[in-house]
């Protein structure tokens, strides 16, 4: 988002009754959980319809990396085990992750086959990954859509709507690693 032609960085005529969004599409789609921060947390990944987590047997920084780099982060700096976010519920769906490091999706890695396990949630895995410029979305109980905020200066800040348009939102969600945008929203829909 912050290789699109724009104003500048703090240069904007806007309230946050335009803060613009996005409704992403989603394909495979992992998130974190278990932290107040959005760049950190317990490993969780959407799969036959529920969410559920991936046991940290073998799981390492490449497997760290990948998770970071599908969330839209460049990088990890730490991959945790034992819950170190907290025991997640519902089903564990990943076990024995396997990662080279360089797969653009944990859903690419090696591991046992969905659902295969010989887990329980306290070895849920979770990772801390780096930020640098950085977008995520807020204000929606779904990962896959919110409104757009977008990390600089050491602060995050919203994206004013002024010309946003579904180009944009395809942009945003892109770089969050969702297949596409079904929808760009305007007014502070979020």
């Amino acid at each position: 988002l912050s290789q699109c032609t724009f104003g500048g960085w703090g240069v904007e005529n806007c309230h946050h009754d335009e803060d613009a969004g996005v409704i992403c599409d989603i394909e495979s789609v992992v998130r974190l959980r278990g932290s107040s921060l959005s760049n950190e947390g317990r490993v969780e990944i959407y799969y036959g319809g529920q969410w559920g987590t991936v046991c940290d047997d073998n799981w390492d920084i490449n497997d760290a990396r990948v998770v970071c780099r599908q969330l839209g982060y460049p990088g990890a700096s730490r991959a945790l085990t034992n819950a170190g976010f907290g025991q997640g519920t519902g089903r564990i769906w990943m076990d024995d992750v396997d990662c080279t490091g360089s797969e653009s999706a944990l859903s690419q890695c090696t591991f046992g086959g969905w659902g295969v396990e010989n887990c329980h949630h306290d070895e849920d895995a979770g990772v801390i990954c780096d930020i640098e410029s950085v977008v995520r979305l807020r204000g929606s109980s779904l990962s896959n859509e919110g409104r757009v905020e977008i990390y600089y200066g050491g602060q995050w800040g919203t994206v004013c709507d002024d010309s946003w348009d579904i180009n944009d939102a395809w942009v945003v969600c892109r770089q969050l690693r969702y297949a596409g945008a079904s929808s760009a929203s305007t007014n502070a829909g979020f």
